[in-house]
């Protein structure tokens, strides 16, 4: 999620992604006929490359930074991703363990408390944190990352993108077959959510200069192969929706499509996303608590709720809308001055060494 000169195709690509982030969590588990369940099958893995878009994204900035000093680039990460995820975990926490229990704690519980669910991922009712949990890992083995890939030519770049999607493959299919590949597949390093980080960076710096109908007929095969599998195959759709091959065709053909065509003109839509893409961190913490604690308790009471697809649309929106709103005012008030102390706490420091 970090910002590459504001480059405007980015700056679009992230609008999108925060915005599919969000419909997907909108869309009902249960549908009531073939036609809904369709409409779920055919969108659901189209939002869902948001999630590998938004770790390409940050691995194709980052993993270009390998002339940083490593201290620095771990006070930035600290300075953009930490602080912002403390803050609206703690509101996460206000929210469900005390405005709405029923058994008051003093304040020193209420620390420790949040403390605990914060370091074991159980933050209440934000399942979608865990992309945090993963990112800050990848974070921390980013600037070593960098460094090695620098030093690679093309060709070797090309022979490791080979290695980690036959690893992932073999991880990801081999077990639903029956074939057991544990324990060696349990020690290799290039697997899970890092394929996607890593991906970022190898397929714009091999392919951000090649023409893009390959990847965009990959993409599409990847989406027909998907919906193929959940209507044909419902029985046998292993990692239909994370590291399943489509699913990784279908990332990178939405990437390229960006990089090649993603460069819009028009004024107005540039600078409202970049504006939106500046805050969509934080629209991605926040919008789970405004969707189900606002937002569908709004719909509940309007017509709107008798209506599938227009329902999905209408709570996308209004979610997106008071999620941005929040993320502003949060941003540019509690935690600006979260990290301006932080700030002023590092060069308070440095004063007393240098005396």
């Amino acid at each position: 999620m970090e910002s590459k000169k504001r480059e405007i195709k980015y700056d679009y690509l992230r609008t999108l992604a925060v915005l599919a982030v969000i419909m997907v969590h909108a869309i009902p588990g249960e549908t009531a006929n073939e036609k809904q369940w369709l409409f779920s099958a055919a969108l659901t893995p189209l939002l869902l490359t948001s999630v590998g878009i938004f770790f390409m994204l940050s691995g194709l900035f980052l993993l270009q930074s390998y002339k940083q000093d490593i201290k620095e680039f771990y006070w930035k990460r600290f300075l953009g991703i930490l602080i912002p995820f403390i803050v609206y975990s703690g509101i996460y926490y206000w929210y469900y363990n005390v405005n709405l229990s029923l058994t008051p704690r003093p304040l020193h519980e209420h620390a420790g408390l949040f403390i605990r669910e914060f370091i074991t991922e159980s933050i209440p009712s934000a399942p979608h944190l865990w992309f945090m949990y993963v990112i800050i890992a990848l974070y921390v083995c980013t600037p070593f990352l960098a460094r090695m890939f620098h030093a690679m030519t093309d060709r070797e770049l090309k022979s490791f993108f080979i290695m980690i999607l036959l690893v992932q493959g073999i991880n990801t299919y081999l077990p639903a077959l029956g074939l057991e590949v544990s324990p060696v597949m349990e020690y290799l390093i290039f697997k899970g959510w890092l394929i996607y980080f890593v991906l970022g960076y190898i397929i714009i710096r091999l392919y951000g200069k090649k023409t893009y109908l390959p990847f965009g007929v990959l993409g599409a095969a990847g989406f027909f192969i998907t919906l193929f599998q959940k209507i044909v195959t419902p029985g046998f759709t292993p990692g239909i929706h994370d590291m399943a091959y489509p699913m990784i065709a279908m990332s990178i053909s939405i990437l390229l499509l960006f990089e090649y065509y993603g460069d819009i003109k028009i004024l107005v839509f540039r600078k409202l996303v970049s504006i939106i893409s500046r805050y969509s961190f934080s629209i991605y913490l926040i919008h789970y608590l405004i969707l189900n604690q606002v937002v569908k308790g709004i719909i509940e009471r309007t017509g709107f709720r008798h209506y599938y697809i227009p329902r999905i649309l209408i709570e996308t929106a209004l979610t997106f809308l008071i999620s941005l709103a929040v993320a502003v005012i949060l941003d540019e008030t509690v935690v600006k001055l979260l990290k301006r102390g932080a700030e002023a706490l590092k060069s308070k420091g440095k004063l007393k060494k240098e005396n």
